[in-house]
């Protein structure tokens, strides 16, 4: 087991966490997702009433894909890049346009989007970019799969909280 294919394998299960909780989120505030997709983007409300849980089951089945492993897992994982992708470059374009924008990434409906947020989608996209490239196939024991799952949640739980964590070290310093 080398360096780089362990640390591929904590960014897909990171990357699994990230979708996971960005799903549940944008479903405990359903209604306020759309709202947003509305105002923020342009969306009919007709099509976000139907965008919205399409986003959410997207999210989850890109989870689901990841977690699965093997060539389904890496499927899972240049389908979530592409996702980022395009999500960011969206959300990005709206922000540098619109100046406020509001996406709901995890439930925050009321908390327009940041620059903290678009710097960690990019940092998301560059792991998963890196994962794809790095993960060489390498298989883990459960032991080993166990800890990169537990490093992952801890780093999901950072970047849920990336734009707080940035604002709080920024007023420190």
């Amino acid at each position: 087991m080398t360096a780089a294919a362990y640390l591929a394998e904590i960014i897909r299960f990171f990357t699994a966490f990230f979708l996971v909780c960005a799903a549940i989120g944008k479903l405990r505030t359903l209604a306020a997702f759309a709202h947003n997709l509305v105002e923020s983007f342009g969306v009919k409300r007709q099509a976000a009433a139907l965008l919205a849980p399409a986003v959410i089951a997207l999210e989850a089945l890109l989870a689901g894909l990841i977690l699965a492993g093997g060539g389904i897992g890496r499927f899972g994982m240049a389908a979530a890049l592409v996702l980022f992708v395009l999500l960011t470059a969206l959300v990005g374009y709206r922000y540098v346009v619109e100046g406020s924008v509001k996406c709901s990434c995890f439930g925050e409906s009321e908390r327009p989007v940041s620059g903290y947020d678009l710097l960690r989608n990019g940092l998301v996209i560059a792991s998963i970019g890196a994962c794809l490239a790095f993960s060489g196939g390498a298989v883990f024991g459960k032991k080993e799969s166990v800890l990169a799952a537990a490093l992952a949640a801890i780093a999901t739980i950072g970047a849920i909280g990336f734009h707080d964590l940035a604002r709080t070290f920024k007023r420190s310093a």
